[in-house]
């Protein structure tokens, strides 16, 4: 099972913003860089995340991007629903109609299970436990180059 990478360049953009001071403003050309998103991606990216409010975009020389809630209050789960992505392990969980075997299949359950297991967990786990615990892999970086 992977995680698509709407999801992950997604979640690097909000850590990144959850990194820096309260209300700052940055460029999108800035957080590609520094997170790895490519720009084609992380501008259709930052659109489906303006739609569901996690961050708001502001035009001008000194425009770029803000997170619009707290991040301490957007959790990862909430982000993968947001970008209208599924956190089923397989497609019979989400589609049960389309499967020619729901209902009489042993795995469906267990599928079933993990899923829920996987969404409690990620409901528990904010953008900011995230930005909180990236900051302290910078911090160590740092140390170690000295």
């Amino acid at each position: 099972m992977f995680v698509p990478m709407k999801i992950d360049y997604g979640v690097r953009i909000l850590v990144h913003l959850a990194s820096l001071p309260e209300n700052s403003i940055v460029k999108g050309s800035e957080i590609s860089k520094a997170r790895h998103v490519p720009e084609k991606f992380l501008f259709q990216i930052s659109n489906d995340l303006i739609d569901k409010n996690f961050i708001v975009s502001i035009r001008g020389p000194n425009g770029g991007y803000s997170l619009k809630r707290s991040p301490s209050e957007i959790s990862i789960a909430e982000v993968i629903q947001g970008l209208n992505k599924t956190m089923a392990p397989v497609s019979c969980i989400e589609f049960p109609d389309l499967c020619q075997i729901s209902g009489q299949c042993s795995q469906q359950d267990m599928w079933s299970d993990v899923e829920q297991a996987l969404v409690s967990k990620l409901e528990t786990i904010t953008v900011q436990d995230l930005a909180d615990k990236d900051k302290s892999f910078v911090s160590a970086d740092s140390i170690s180059k000295k």
